[in-house]
């Protein structure tokens, strides 16, 4: 990561690995019916290395890529912008500044509430750039609120010294009209 000057990281967030449960579960299966089966059958403990590589391999693979892909997808949080990278084999990157984000939402069902995950959406002047699911999507929302809000802070220095600039006289009414009535008429 290139950073610009004066930026810093604030947090690093790897979204909710998902499209990983069933493949995981999947092996454990596989592996427990091929151990099942060579002990009951003699024969198949005679191939039992060719069914680990026919059936347990492929299924592997597709656990390893999996978790590849989701370990690859980080979003990066900086007092400057919100970076967004990922992808396995095809890498993309999306970046907004913070000065351009209008507004962060957090979408969530029942359950992604009781289990703390949520998909979080920067609204931004071009459209809106979605982050993914994360874990404890309102206080990433929070976070990125709070650097929002230390950019557009005008700090004053403690030892400014401010003038005070007298009314211009001939702006004012010396005798103003009287106005009779509830409305000035």
């Amino acid at each position: 990561m290139v950073w610009r000057y004066g930026e810093e990281r604030v947090i690093t967030i790897t979204p909710v690995a998902r499209g990983l449960i069933v493949p995981v579960l999947a092996t454990a299966l596989v592996i427990t019916l091929i151990e099942l089966a060579t002990m009951h059958v003699r024969f198949l403990y005679s191939v039992r290395a060719v069914l680990w590589l026919v059936l347990v391999v492929p299924c592997l693979f597709v656990v390893a890529t999996r978790t590849w892909r989701w370990r690859s997808h980080k979003v990066y949080v900086t007092n400057q912008r919100v970076i967004v990278k990922g992808g396995a084999l095809q890498h993309h990157r999306g970046e907004v500044a913070l000065h351009d984000v209008v507004a962060t939402q957090v979408d969530q069902r029942f359950v992604e509430r009781l289990s703390r995950r949520g998909f979080v959406t920067l609204e931004t002047r071009e459209g809106a750039m979605h982050l993914g699911l994360v874990r404890h999507p309102s206080a990433l929302c929070r976070l990125i609120d709070r650097e929002r809000m230390a950019l557009q802070r005008d700090d004053v220095a403690y030892d400014t010294v401010f003038d005070f600039d007298p009314p211009n006289v001939h702006n004012f009414e010396i005798n103003p009209r009287r106005r009779f009535g509830r409305h000035g008429e």
